[in-house]
């Protein structure tokens, strides 16, 4: 079986989408680096770095992170940040694992 790879995107195009479609129950402004919390009730399921507004692409290994923190195959981030994947689907995704 063959592993997708991660896509490039830009920076702001990941971000777009950690903030409207994952939709973090809370985010930490604090720091230079924005980060999201994924709640599924009170409980925070996972934690994922928001990149900053740029428009440069995402190196691969931060993507790959990105990846991991919100719990995604390659292939499954890939429809996120191009746009198939809804909200419900992505959180029905977190439950399955809880």
């Amino acid at each position: 079986m063959k592993t997708e790879k991660i896509e490039v995107f830009k920076e702001s195009e990941i971000r777009q989408k950690i903030l409207t479609k994952v939709d973090p129950g809370k985010i930490n402004k604090k720091s230079k680096h924005w980060k999201g919390y994924i709640l599924i009730g009170k409980t925070v399921v996972a934690k994922v770095k928001i990149p900053n507004n740029h428009d440069r692409r995402m190196y691969q290994e931060k993507s790959k992170r990105i990846a991991r923190d919100l719990k995604l195959d390659y292939g499954d981030f890939n429809r996120l940040i191009r746009c198939p994947m809804k909200k419900t689907e992505y959180y029905q995704k977190l439950k399955k694992l809880r």
